[in-house]
């Protein structure tokens, strides 16, 4: 084979392979997957990690704890959001929290429909939370037919729109509220729950109140009613919502609630998140830190079970071959019944028989009440009476007193 050929079955080879290449290449079919992970232990925990990152990477440090006394002081941070309402219990914390305030200080503070009739600052500032009254009186133009809904909804799904994204639709467009702020920030749209709402005697009267700290300058409603209100503390801004699960991580990405959030943020300092605290349980715990601990708890049980069980292993066979006396069963009786705690049924025929022959031998004792006749039997026996009564009616007994109480019992019998 000449140099030439070679070369041309060398570049046909090697077109060969790039073409092969190329058309696998073109077999191959790319994508993207996006695979949704659950969510982390510390995420399960505090449902406002998202939050705390977001404004962590805003610049904001941000401190968390579980309520105004877990905080070193109040002057450390600059903003503080109380997640749950009623955080403020007394109202040493009340002064404490306004003379904060009006040095400057940020509260956002979410108000509770069950405890705003105990909330300290809520009172103060008074403002009231309720249930939103629903809207039932729908006219027959604002209805739509099952065949109208459908249409739109697959129109929808046509589009390129998810389920989730048209109920998602759905709820804001029918409950959305609208903030409004300067030039440079523009209109904010959140999305709050809208079955609690606010309320406020100075936006609720017609009357002119005047300037006051306790009025609200600012609020923001839905059509539900007002789910915002801003209120000037001094130097300080202290602003109430109705809802604090816009901030949580499964909504803040919705609309415009991050914004909202790093708006009222103060740059200046910390930000504090008080919230409740999702702890382990007392059983996860010892799982997981004492574990060593369950084991000899586990084993302690076992040994008093075993220690304290009337049998425990196999049976011992019966010896029939050998007969006991009367005696022998009468002692084994005796026994059973002391180790069960039950002395008193031994003693009982003892004291019956007592009682049975002082009805003979002592005038007036069978229509003696019982005290009459202990005091009878002390006389003719010549026992003091204190003595009577322990040994004819006490029932706890140690072995000794046991024995004593049968001899005093047999004596008391011949005496009388």
């Amino acid at each position: 084979m000449t140099r030439s050929s070679q070369a041309t079955y060398t570049l046909f080879g090697a077109l060969l392979m790039a073409a092969m290449a190329w058309a696998l290449y073109l077999s191959i079919e790319f994508y993207e997957e996006t695979v949704e992970t659950p969510w982390s232990l510390e995420a399960n925990r505090n449902q406002y990690l998202a939050a705390q990152q977001f404004l962590q990477r805003s610049g904001v440090e941000v401190t968390d704890a579980d309520s105004l006394i877990r905080l070193k002081s109040l002057e450390t941070v600059s903003t503080v959001f109380i997640s749950r309402a009623n955080q403020i219990v007394n109202p040493r914390q009340l002064e404490s929290v306004l003379d904060w305030l009006k040095e400057g200080g940020s509260l956002i503070v979410t108000a509770d429909s069950l405890t705003n009739n105990d909330d300290l600052l809520l009172k103060e500032f008074g403002v009231d939370v309720n249930w939103s009254e629903s809207e039932t009186d729908d006219s027959e133009e604002d209805k739509q037919t099952i065949s109208e809904s459908l249409r739109e909804y697959n129109e929808k799904i046509d589009s390129g729109m998810t389920p989730e994204e048209i109920e998602a639709e759905k709820k804001v467009d029918s409950f959305l509220t609208r903030i409004e702020f300067s030039d440079d920030i523009g209109t904010l749209e959140i999305n709050f729950d809208p079955a609690l709402v606010l309320s406020h005697p100075y936006i609720e009267s017609d009357e002119d109140r005047g300037e006051s700290d306790k009025n609200p300058f600012s609020w923001a409603s839905s059509d539900k009613g007002i789910h915002l209100m801003q209120f000037n503390v001094g130097e300080g801004l202290l602003t109430i919502i109705s809802d604090s699960s816009i901030w949580q991580s499964i909504n803040i990405d919705q609309l415009n609630h991050a914004y909202l959030l790093w708006i009222l943020s103060s740059t200046d300092g910390d930000f504090a998140i008080l919230r409740t605290t999702h702890r382990d349980s007392l059983w996860q715990s010892f799982v997981k830190n004492a574990y060593e601990l369950l084991i000899a708890l586990s084993l302690f049980i076992a040994c008093w079970v075993w220690y304290t069980a009337h049998r425990f292993g196999r049976i011992i066979p019966l010896e029939t071959g050998e007969r006991r006396a009367l005696s022998e069963h009468f002692s084994a009786t005796a026994n059973y019944l002391w180790h069960r705690k039950a002395g008193k049924h031994l003693l009982q025929p003892l004291r019956d028989q007592i009682f049975r022959r002082a009805q003979f031998t002592i005038p007036e004792f069978a229509t003696a009440n019982i005290e009459t006749r202990l005091t009878l039997i002390a006389e003719y026996s010549k026992i003091d009476r204190q003595t009577i009564v322990q040994i004819l009616q006490a029932d706890d007994l140690n072995e000794t007193s046991f024995v004593h109480t049968v001899k005093l019992l047999k004596q008391i019998e011949q005496l009388i």
